[in-house]
């Protein structure tokens, strides 16, 4: 199988990439600049020229799309506003343009979405039929599904994913740091949910995707979310370091953070209702770390 992914030099796309290379797959990334040299060919697309290289589309049989500025970095100033919600949704509009010209399109194309479309969820379990949230990031992620919704590939898969955990990158390193010096501690009450998935179990669900015919939305979360308060106790168990430090306020994150504070504090309560037929393999957070993965 060909496979054409966006985002191939996040966390995400590295992982997935690999994974598709060792089991004998060919995979090309669209790139801001073009290797045709690299292991992983990369053609060039802009998003803000809408121009796409047509050779990319060569023999695709299916596209993972992930693109998007992280959320994670730094306050949400109305530019950086701008930027999440324009490089997913206008590189979507940019790919689904491309698509919907070619002879031979590919046959499915697997999304990546985030369960911040629900908003938060406080103390309620949400599914995959849920109402939307209200907030800027669900906001964002309802304008990105809609343009997803426009593809013409024959199969759309949208995975809305959680927290996505590794020791490789992201969110786990930073919040294993401050634990490791014994100075690790909740955040605001601690009682704010958390919906997680380990970047291995996420990137089999992408492959998952592509060689089953699932369709439609997936919440892509392990089966039992988690407290702030009980992920911090579990992380600092598995490397066997005390808590005694008191929490840590909120209004501080709100000072240093502002808008973006909401990552941390806000509630993430997801489960998936529909049957996706993949089987995790990290199912606790102590799994993660033992794993090292």
């Amino acid at each position: 199988m060909k496979i054409l992914i966006t985002g191939g030099s996040g966390l995400v796309g590295k992982d997935i990439s690999l994974k598709l290379l060792k089991r004998g797959d060919e995979v090309v990334w669209l790139s801001r600049k073009e290797d045709l040299n690299s292991q992983i060919k990369r053609y060039k697309w802009d998003i803000k020229e809408g121009y796409i290289n047509k050779k990319a589309f060569d023999g695709v049989d299916a596209v993972i799309h992930l693109a998007g500025k992280s959320v994670g970095e730094g306050r949400w100033t109305d530019a950086a506003k701008k930027e999440i919600l324009n490089s997913r949704v206008l590189s979507t509009r940019l790919l689904n343009k491309y698509i919907g010209k070619l002879e031979n399109p590919p046959k499915v194309m697997v999304c990546a979405s985030a369960v911040g479309i629900y908003g938060d969820t406080q103390n309620e379990s949400f599914t995959e039929s849920s109402k939307y949230g209200h907030d800027f990031l669900a906001d964002v992620v309802k304008k990105w599904e809609d343009e997803q919704n426009k593809s013409t590939v024959a199969r759309l898969v949208k995975l809305r994913i959680g927290v996505v955990l590794t020791q490789k990158g992201g969110a786990l390193p930073k919040i294993l740091a401050p634990i490791k010096m014994c100075v690790g501690s909740a955040i605001g009450s601690g009682n704010q949910w958390m919906s997680w998935i380990s970047l291995n179990d996420l990137s089999n669900m992408f492959i998952h995707a592509l060689d089953n015919e699932v369709e439609g939305v997936f919440n892509a979360v392990v089966s039992k979310p988690i407290t702030n308060a009980e992920m911090t106790k579990q992380l600092a168990e598995s490397i066997n370091k005390p808590l005694f430090m008191p929490n840590v306020p909120e209004f501080i994150l709100k000072v240093m953070l502002g808008e973006s504070a909401a990552l941390v504090l806000n509630s993430s309560k997801v489960i998936s209702e529909k049957e996706f037929g993949y089987q995790f393999h990290e199912n606790t957070i102590k799994e993660v770390v033992s794993k090292n993965i």
